[in-house]
């Protein structure tokens, strides 16, 4: 319990300094222009190749139950510690730490969902359930549009994802 509560601090406190990030053309993080045109929702998995919880993580995004919300995202696998520059989403190719550093990618698991006008809506370190993942996936495409901050959409959907641990009885 303990624990839980330090790791809860510290991304509350990591994710104070990351006000609405969007992944401007202007930037060496400039998404390709195939990714900005479909308007599609983008999802970035940022894991390590020794990581036992990436792989838990990387398994329930590829459960069936997953599939089909997933077809309506981008989805991006992004090993932080790659030594080739890392091309797709980003136009332009860019190094994992510089990739590390501009979005503020601490630990693995790391969960980037981006909206459909590609802001940062939600991040999340660690591994989440199948079904907080399909909550998830199915709530990014409604976001409120009065929803400005990436704090902003991650308290509403963090609310969300509560309300409906706490329906299930799993909190």
């Amino acid at each position: 319990m303990r624990w839980g509560l330090i790791l809860l601090a510290c991304f509350v406190i990591g994710c104070k300094d990351q006000a609405s990030t969007q992944v401007e053309s202007s930037t060496t993080l400039a998404l390709d222009s195939s990714i900005v045109e479909s308007s599609k929702p983008i999802v970035l998995m940022f894991y390590s190749t020794s990581c036992q919880p990436c792989k838990v993580l990387e398994q329930n995004l590829a459960h069936a139950k997953l599939q089909h919300l997933l077809s309506s995202f981008a989805l991006y696998p992004i090993d932080i510690y790659a030594k080739d520059p890392i091309t797709l989403p980003f136009a332009t190719p860019t190094s994992a730490k510089s990739l590390r550093q501009d979005l503020h990618i601490y630990a693995t698991p790391t969960l980037m969902l981006f909206d459909k006008h590609h802001l940062v809506a939600f991040k999340h370190i660690g591994i989440l359930s199948v079904d907080d993942l399909a909550l998830l996936l199915t709530l990014i495409p409604t976001l409120p549009e009065n929803l400005q901050t990436q704090e902003s959409k991650q308290q509403w959907l963090s609310s969300h994802l509560t309300h409906a641990r706490a329906s299930k009885g799993s909190l």
